[in-house]
């Protein structure tokens, strides 16, 4: 299974990316384990905001493109709305990615 989720960072910017391991992905980005990305050396992660499941790697790769698109009030909504997922992004995309739920560890305080 992979996963597409959506950061805050500490200085309220939001990266997006894919995974099979969300809460290793994410301590990846904090600097806890080797292999973040780039952008989270420069923008430290604050919490995992939104995640979404699917079940390859280039659906998921899709989904990760088209959130990358979306204007940051845009993505903001798709935060705060579930119910915004296909108005967003398709149909076709809302039948094909599930939200997930947030583990704790990579929650914010």
């Amino acid at each position: 299974m992979y996963f597409v989720y959506i950061i805050r960072c500490t200085d309220d910017s939001l990266y997006t990316g894919i995974t099979t391991d969300p809460v290793r992905r994410f301590r990846e980005h904090a600097g806890e384990a080797p292999n973040g990305a780039k952008f989270t050396h420069s923008h430290p992660p604050a919490a995992v905001e939104a995640l979404w499941s699917c079940g390859d790697r280039s659906t998921a790769s899709k989904l990760e493109y088209a959130v990358k698109k979306l204007t940051r009030a845009k993505k903001l909504r798709l935060i705060a709305e579930k119910s915004a997922f296909a108005e967003l992004l398709g149909d076709e995309a809302a039948k094909l990615y599930t939200r997930a739920e947030l583990p704790a560890e990579v929650q914010g305080a």
